[in-house]
C-alpha cells in the first residue's frame, strides 16, 4: 500500500515566502510522513528552488516543480484585476498531475496538525471535499441548484479521477470567461457553478477561515455546529488565513498570526519583515495620490 500523500500548491513570485511557511508547516506537524509535492508556479528562481530544497531536507519528501508561462490566464486576470492569476492555476492541475487523489492547499495556510485522517476522507462520487463558504446566496448568477452548498477551494481534497473524467478543468475555464459579472472569486466560483453542490464537507478544522473570529458570526450563520466551531476555533488542523489582512501585515490581529511567523523563521526567509513595513511600501503609502496620478501622467507622455 502505497501511504505517500501527493500535495499540491500553486504560486507565482509574490507568494513564494508563504509558500515556504505553509510547506515547513507541513513538515514540521507530520513527521514520519512520505510526501509528494507538486508545486505549480511562475516567477520561481533557481535560489526559490534551493530555498525549497533546504526546507525539505530530513524529510520524507520529494518535490515537483511545474513552471507554467506568466502569459497564461492573463486575460482572465485582467477581468478581476484584484486577484493574482496564480489563484487560476490550480484549474490546470488534472492536465499536469497524473493521480487519482491529492489535497490542494492555499499558501496563506499553516498545517498545525496531522492531516492523514483528512486524506483519507472517502469522497464517493464527490468531486471534492471541502468546507462550507457561508452566507453564499448568488445560486442564481451561478446557475447553481438552490439548495446546492457553495465551498471555499483553499482547501480541496480533489477526486482528480472525477475531474478529468468530466472535463471538469475546460468547463470551469469556460465558464469564468463566460459570465465575468457573475463571478466575485473567480477560480471558487467557477468551481462551484460547475461542481453545483456534488461535494462532501469535511471538518471546519481542515480549513479555519478567519471570518469565524468575528464577532456575531455563529448568530448570523448556522452551517457549522457549535461543536465544530469550537473545535476549529481552539483545536485548527489547518489555519487558512482568508480575507485581505494577512499575518504578514503589521496591524493583522488574526489570533494565530504568531504561527506564521514561527514557521517562517524555520526557512531560508526568515529574516523577512512585515511587508507593509517595507521601505518601498512606505514610501509609497506617503506619496500623495496627485503626485502619482501626475508622475503616471508624465511618463505615458514621455513613451
Amino acid at each position: 500500500m502505497n501511504n505517500t500523500m501527493n500535495i499540491v500548491f500553486c504560486t507565482d513570485r509574490n507568494y513564494i515566502q508563504h509558500l515556504g511557511a505553509a510547506l515547513v508547516s507541513l513538515l514540521v506537524n507530520n513527521r514520519g510522513q512520505a510526501f509528494t509535492i507538486s508545486i505549480i508556479s511562475s516567477g520561481m528562481t533557481a535560489r526559490d528552488r534551493r530555498n525549497i530544497d533546504e526546507i525539505i531536507k530530513g524529510y520524507d519528501c520529494s518535490v515537483r516543480h511545474i513552471t507554467l508561462s506568466d502569459e497564461l490566464f492573463v486575460s482572465l486576470a485582467s477581468e478581476h484585476p484584484m486577484y493574482p492569476k496564480g489563484i487560476y492555476y490550480r484549474l490546470l492541475i488534472p492536465s499536469l498531475i497524473d493521480e487519482k487523489k491529492l489535497l490542494y492547499l492555499d499558501c496563506d495556510m499553516i498545517i498545525n496538525g496531522p492531516i492523514r485522517e483528512l486524506y483519507e476522507t472517502g469522497l464517493g462520487d464527490a468531486y471534492v471535499g471541502a468546507i462550507e463558504d457561508p452566507g453564499f446566496d448568488r445560486h442564481a448568477q451561478l446557475r447553481m441548484e438552490p439548495t446546492a452548498r457553495y465551498f471555499n477551494s483553499g482547501m480541496m481534497l480533489i477526486n482528480l479521477s472525477k475531474w478529468k473524467e468530466t472535463g471538469l478543468q475546460q468547463r470551469v475555464i469556460g465558464f469564468i470567461e463566460n459570465n465575468p459579472d457573475a463571478i466575485w472569486f473567480p477560480d471558487q466560483c467557477g468551481l462551484n457553478s460547475i461542481i453545483n453542490g456534488q461535494w462532501k464537507k469535511v471538518p471546519l478544522k481542515y480549513n479555519q477561515q478567519s471570518s469565524i473570529f468575528s464577532e456575531g458570526f455563529d448568530e448570523q450563520f448556522d452551517c457549522f455546529s457549535p461543536e465544530e466551531l469550537d473545535e476549529a476555533r481552539t483545536n485548527p488542523v489547518i489555519i487558512h488565513y482568508t480575507g485581505g489582512s494577512k499575518p504578514w501585515h503589521f496591524r493583522n490581529a488574526h489570533p494565530y498570526k504568531s504561527l506564521y511567523w514561527k514557521y517562517l523563521k524555520m526557512t531560508p526567509w526568515k529574516h523577512a519583515i512585515y511587508s507593509d513595513l517595507q521601505p518601498l511600501h512606505l514610501l509609497k503609502s506617503i506619496v500623495p495620490k496627485e503626485l502619482k496620478t501626475a508622475v503616471k501622467k508624465a511618463l505615458k507622455q514621455g513613451n
